[in-house]
């Protein structure tokens, strides 16, 4: 054979053994492309180049579409790979609606929570709605901000106020219950402090007006306009720590809580593949926790406080939460 072929075939074999080599090592394969909904409180994580660099040495590339957590049970999902709700009980309803791959995975989690700035408030714990918790960190009482609708408080009517006088009601800006998983797990804390009164409940979404179906929606303009916006935004604690520190913003906890499982519902094998990961890789969970989530594998973002006992309530089980959905929904229509 002469020498070209001798290069030839030395060529083919040295490829043929590289790329060989390079699917074992996972370098060789372009890098499978995964669809997902998530819920809009994960969209900085998800754009994050670190995190998109450590799926991609994993051989993952994500294409998303952002949904209210509770939106996505209604939404055709056949061109998913995964959905990644905010709770565990949406993931449940998820699952009811469309045969996941495999059992529903929870990556990380974060307490409801409500940014809101020092005059606010001060303004509140002269109302006697707000103080600070043991630990440092304020709390927002919710059986009084209940009584304190009920009576109609204003912010203009709280003794003192130079601050922020404006004839509105002393209410948390949220999103819309049937939409969006923040709003949902805030009506089953107000449903439970209420003692199941769902007049009361009802009252403090009505009395917003029009809002929002993503929990990111109204996070977004109040990081835009502040007050001019609302004086609370009902987010989640993530949210405030990936984005929200800084001037004279605060974050408060109601009293008490609960804290939300992000949760994926795998539909195929490379979703379940990622939800494992997601859960399981050190340098995501780290990234996770720099993005202000809590995870198993890392410790609690600067700034998150330690709660425990009566400060948090457990997340309700699917069931419970539909039918008080269902039953709010009927009202607020």
């Amino acid at each position: 054979m002469r020498r070209t072929g001798w290069l030839i075939v030395l060529v083919v074999l040295f490829v043929v053994a590289g790329a060989s080599i390079g699917h074992v090592l996972g370098r060789d394969a372009a890098p499978r492309e995964l669809t997902g909904v998530i819920g809009s409180e994960k969209a900085g994580f998800f754009a994050d180049p670190e995190v998109k660099a450590a799926l991609g040495k994993h051989g993952f590339r994500l294409r998303l579409d952002p949904a209210g957590s509770r939106r996505m049970a209604g939404m055709p999902l056949s061109g998913y790979d995964f959905a990644f709700p905010g709770s565990a009980p949406a993931a449940a309803e998820i699952a009811r609606h469309r045969r996941p791959a495999g059992p529903a995975v929870t990556v990380f989690s974060s307490p409801l929570a409500v940014a809101g700035t020092s005059p606010i408030v001060d303004l509140l714990q002269t109302a006697g709605l707000a103080r600070r918790a043991g630990g440092g960190h304020w709390t927002l009482d919710m059986k009084a901000l209940v009584a304190a609708n009920q009576r109609q408080l204003r912010w203009d009517q709280i003794p003192g106020n130079v601050t922020f006088q404006v004839k509105q009601a002393v209410l948390v800006a949220t999103t819309r219950p049937d939409d969006s998983n923040s709003a949902a797990l805030y009506a089953a804390i107000l449903n439970q402090v209420t003692g199941g009164d769902l007049n009361a409940v009802t009252k403090l979404f009505a009395d917003q007006g029009a809002v929002d179906t993503t929990t990111e929606e109204p996070f977004e303009s109040w990081l835009a306009r502040g007050t001019d916006f609302a004086p609370l935004v009902l987010v989640y604690e993530a949210q405030f720590l990936d984005r929200g520190k800084g001037g004279n913003r605060v974050l408060l906890y109601p009293q008490p809580t609960i804290v939300s499982d992000h949760t994926v519902v795998p539909f195929t094998a490379a979703g379940a593949e990622l939800a494992k990961l997601l859960q399981t890789d050190p340098q995501l969970q780290r990234l996770a926790a720099a993005h202000g989530f809590r995870t198993a594998g890392a410790p609690l973002a600067p700034g998150a406080a330690a709660l425990g006992g009566p400060d948090i309530l457990p997340s309700p089980d699917e069931t419970t939460l539909q039918a008080l959905l269902a039953a709010l929904e009927e009202r607020l229509t």
